[in-house]
């Protein structure tokens, strides 16, 4: 399993928590104060992965700038209307209503992924919007709900109304996601981003 960093999109190599906590037991010694602060420790190593990896890879920074062939202009209202990037294929509504942003529709993964990979081990979809120069104004995090077991479905419903900050011109799409085999062990896994900000 990893995460993947936002600067270089590579993977985090979880290796290095196994590496910290038999140099924290070697300096620890084996009294069991000692053995809680190294839990404590490795604890924190996998939590700051997790924020500096994959967290800051979802959202963009304020002010980031989104590549203008990502952007989707913002209308009153966007009829059903189709959105594609990588594995993923997004249809849906966009609406604007009393300040608030109403978006409706459904997630579908490319057949590559459900039939290798069924198994849904993590999933975030954001859509953030941008100001008339790309700027990122603020993010949603608007991930459907993952079934039980997290078995791939045909579709996952999309749904999510939040207030639309002022001064957006566009949003923009963004995910990241892992998938397994069933069982694990005869296909290991696979992992899917689109994060399009410079």
């Amino acid at each position: 399993m990893h995460c993947v960093n936002s600067d270089d999109e590579r993977p985090i190599p979880f290796e290095v928590v196994r590496l910290v906590k038999r140099q924290l037991l070697i300096q620890g010694g084996g009294s069991m104060q000692r053995r809680s602060v190294v839990k404590i420790g490795v604890m924190l190593i996998c939590l700051g992965f997790t924020v500096c990896g994959c967290s800051k890879f979802l959202k963009p920074e304020l002010g980031a700038v989104a590549k203008k062939e990502a952007r989707i202009p913002i209308a009153e209202a966007i009829p059903a209307s189709i959105w594609q990037a990588g594995e993923l294929r997004t249809s849906y509504s966009f609406a604007e209503k009393e300040g608030m942003a109403i978006l409706t529709g459904n997630i579908v993964f490319d057949r590559s992924i459900s039939y290798s990979f069924p198994v849904i081990a993590r999933f975030f979809f954001y859509i953030s919007y941008v100001d008339e120069a790309g700027r990122v104004l603020a993010s949603f995090d608007i991930t459907p709900i993952i079934p039980t077991y997290g078995s791939i479905p045909e579709n996952l419903p999309l749904k999510a109304a939040h207030p639309l900050p002022p001064g957006s011109k566009a949003f923009v799409f963004h995910y990241y996601g892992e998938f397994r085999s069933n069982p694990i062990n005869e296909g290991g896994q696979w992992t899917i981003h689109h994060f399009p900000f410079d």
